[in-house]
């Protein structure tokens, strides 16, 4: 066994004797182990979606969503990687949709499965206030998961997988059965005066059972659960030979303006709107309770809406940055390619031969606009239609098509 799986198998054990002590030491409440497997759940989560934007393979089509949105889909379309820092791998931009599109379901479901299983949302079981030895279980979750992610990056794992954002809709199926299943089943077993250290041990042996199949086959749950083809077909732009001609530059004023409107604009007309009314209506309770009527209400709810759209329009922009910020377009003499200095990889190629209009937006909206906000359009005879856009001077590769 290499060293990397040896601490990743010495981890798992030590976790596991863990909640025995806790068990036969601190004399744990078995639903307070449901609770540790519940945190342990979000934990696996996060460190799947994080890993899932290193995945150097493209994801399937099988997993993108049928009738929801795909979020932040224009960077799904985005091609190549850049590396966060040296020692990392390469981060693919276009992974962020297919992590985010598995990461929402689970985080809307995952903090009420955590209030059923505390009882705070269940009035027919006995509230689980977890005791102080109980951080020392939660740190034993931290360690192995960070020791998997350490192996998962030394052994180069991140190159045979796609983010298909699989395990978090494993877990979330999963966490129903924890939330929703186990409390009544537990509850029904207690109430028969079945030995509390005979039910705890029955939950542990289960996850001791479980972790020593993850460890020994990993991914078999995942497995069971999606056996689809998880990786797609990859796609790339050949590049012209020679140099370009002249490069045009995007603007990031004008990269950063757009993004943060239509993150706002977004997150009234989308599907974020209940967020946003989600987060009006827990602002103004809050407001009451802080500062009682009629001002309280109001200000909190302006606030609890203020703040959900200032979060989906930083989110826009961040995701703007990565798509236009470091956007160069080079006319080269046979073709005009859009190439993405970040990934370092170009976007798109349009030979000159099948340009068959090139035009700059013109008119009264124009000359209200900063020059940096020159936009153009380019339409080839194949029928797309490719946009050139936040470039001071959108008329010098007009001309340059020109000659």
């Amino acid at each position: 066994m290499a060293g990397e799986s040896r601490r990743t198998l010495y981890a798992a054990v030590f976790s596991n004797l863990v909640l025995l002590a806790g068990l036969f030491v601190f004399g744990w409440n078995p639903r307070l182990l449901l609770l540790l497997y519940w945190f342990e759940a979000g934990v696996v989560v996060v460190r799947e979606a994080v890993q899932g934007l290193f995945a150097e393979l493209p994801p399937s089509d099988e997993y993108r969503p049928l009738r929801a949105p795909l979020p932040l889909s224009a960077l799904a379309e985005v091609r190549g990687g850049f590396r966060p820092v040296r020692w990392l791998p390469p981060v693919y931009p276009r992974n962020v949709p297919y992590v985010l599109a598995g990461l929402i379901p689970w985080v809307a479901f995952w903090p009420f499965g955590g209030l059923v299983l505390s009882a705070q949302v269940v009035p027919w079981l006995e509230p689980v206030v977890p005791p102080v030895s109980a951080a020392v279980a939660a740190l034993a979750v931290l360690l192995r998961q960070s020791f998997e992610t350490a192996d998962w990056l030394r052994t180069g794992g991140y190159e045979t997988i796609s983010a298909t954002g699989g395990v978090s809709r494993t877990y979330l199926s999963l966490l129903f059965v924890l939330a929703f299943v186990a409390p009544p089943v537990v509850g029904a077993v207690t109430a028969t005066a079945f030995p509390r250290i005979g039910l705890g041990l029955v939950l542990v042996a289960s996850k001791g059972i479980y972790d020593a199949l993850e460890l020994r086959n990993p991914g078999f749950v995942h497995s069971t659960v999606f056996d689809a083809e998880t990786v797609g077909e990859g796609s790339t732009v050949e590049r012209p030979d020679g140099d370009p001609l002249s490069e045009f530059r995007t603007d990031r004023r004008a990269v950063v303006v757009v993004a943060a409107c239509l993150g706002a604009l977004l997150s009234v007309f989308g599907v974020t709107v209940f967020l946003v009314l989600l987060g009006g209506l827990t602002g103004m309770l809050v407001g009451g309770a802080l500062w009682g009527t009629p001002r309280g209400p109001v200000v909190g709810a302006i606030a609890g809406i203020g703040t959900i759209v200032a979060v989906r329009a930083g989110v826009q922009v961040v995701a703007g940055w990565v798509l236009g910020a470091y956007t160069v377009y080079r006319v080269y003499p046979d073709a005009v390619v859009e190439y993405n200095a970040l990934t370092e990889e170009p976007q798109w190629a349009v030979p000159r031969g099948e340009i068959s209009e090139f035009t700059v937006a013109d008119g009264r909206l124009r000359s209200l606009l900063p020059e940096w906000f020159g936009i153009a359009r380019l339409k080839s005879y194949s029928g797309d239609d490719r946009l050139v856009g936040y470039v001071s001077d959108p008329e010098a590769i007009a001309e340059l098509l020109d000659r």
